[in-house]
């Protein structure tokens, strides 16, 4: 398996195709049953055409290390820069979605020479904006520091998940019988996940609690002016996981920030439409260099 020592951390990743560099920042929050976790985008075959793709499974994610140490925003862009240096490359593409657009944006903001343009799409400048949401993974990522991990796994009794809802439809269901294979889709992960043992469970629930440490203070919506690389932001206004981003309205005034919204669109959906795969690519080709 490809993986290469980043930064202390065995990093798993894929390349496919040939070009400029395109380094696709995946969405989750590590742990189990989140991340890259061995499934290739559609939009690869397509992308690596006319780029070198880079699918890097983020520290705590996937097929990659989960190193019991803090996770921060500017360690997870080290890693890409680091993972870039490595491959022999010095400039890239950032694609991040979701909880990979923060981690794209700090790229930007941390290694603007390396970052030939970004894509920032389904996500938010912030983790939350609900201040019971925060509080609630800020009290259990407390735990994790003071008591351990078998103790923040155990608050999960009482206390329930913490998080982001990732299981966010792309779009309301047509019929019935498709929400009853969303159901039975959701209920085999369920089912999976529950097959693994528990210490495996209890020692990555860690790793997603460091990684939400990581987005809990995130807000760049100060910083994003300082952003001078060309700049791609596709969101769907439906969005409820980052839901009522006034993209266009962080933009204004940015000449090399586009922003293509996608009216009433649910989270993931956007950039997954031909529409918005056709957005990308035409971003990344005017700006390969």
């Amino acid at each position: 398996m490809p993986t290469a020592s980043i930064n202390g951390t065995d990093i798993y990743y894929e390349t496919y195709g040939s070009g400029f560099p395109l380094v696709f920042a995946h969405g989750g929050f590590g742990g189990l049953g989140t991340g890259a976790g061995g499934n290739v985008p559609g939009w690869v075959e397509r992308f690596s055409q006319h780029f070198t793709v880079i699918l890097p499974d983020r520290r705590s994610s996937g097929r990659s290390a989960f190193p019991d140490m803090p996770h921060t925003m500017s360690l997870f862009a080290s890693d890409i820069r680091e993972l870039l240096r490595h491959l022999g490359h010095e400039r890239a593409f950032v694609w991040g979605t979701s909880a990979g657009g923060p981690i794209a944006t700090t790229f930007g903001l941390d290694h603007p020479d390396a970052a030939a343009g970004l894509v920032i799409a389904e996500t938010a400048p912030w983790l939350s904006r609900d201040p019971d949401l925060l509080g609630k993974l800020r009290e259990r990522i407390e735990v994790l520091a003071t008591k351990g991990v078998d103790a923040a796994y155990e608050a999960r009794r009482e206390g329930g998940t913490v998080g982001l809802n990732l299981f966010a439809a792309q779009r309301p269901a047509q019929s019935e019988e498709e929400q009853r294979q969303r159901d039975e889709r959701r209920a085999a992960i369920q089912a999976q996940l529950a097959q693994v043992p528990k210490e495996e469970r209890v020692f990555k629930y860690g790793a997603e609690l460091r990684t939400y440490a990581a987005h809990l203070d995130f807000d760049a919506t100060k910083r994003f002016g300082e952003l001078k690389m060309p700049v791609l932001v596709v969101y769907g206004t439906g969005d409820t996981v980052y839901p009522d981003m006034d993209w266009d309205g962080l933009a204004k005034g940015m000449p090399n920030v586009e922003v293509r919204l996608f009216d009433g669109l649910e989270h993931g959906a956007a950039s997954n439409t031909p529409e918005g795969e056709a957005a990308i690519l035409d971003f990344l080709k005017r700006h390969a260099k």
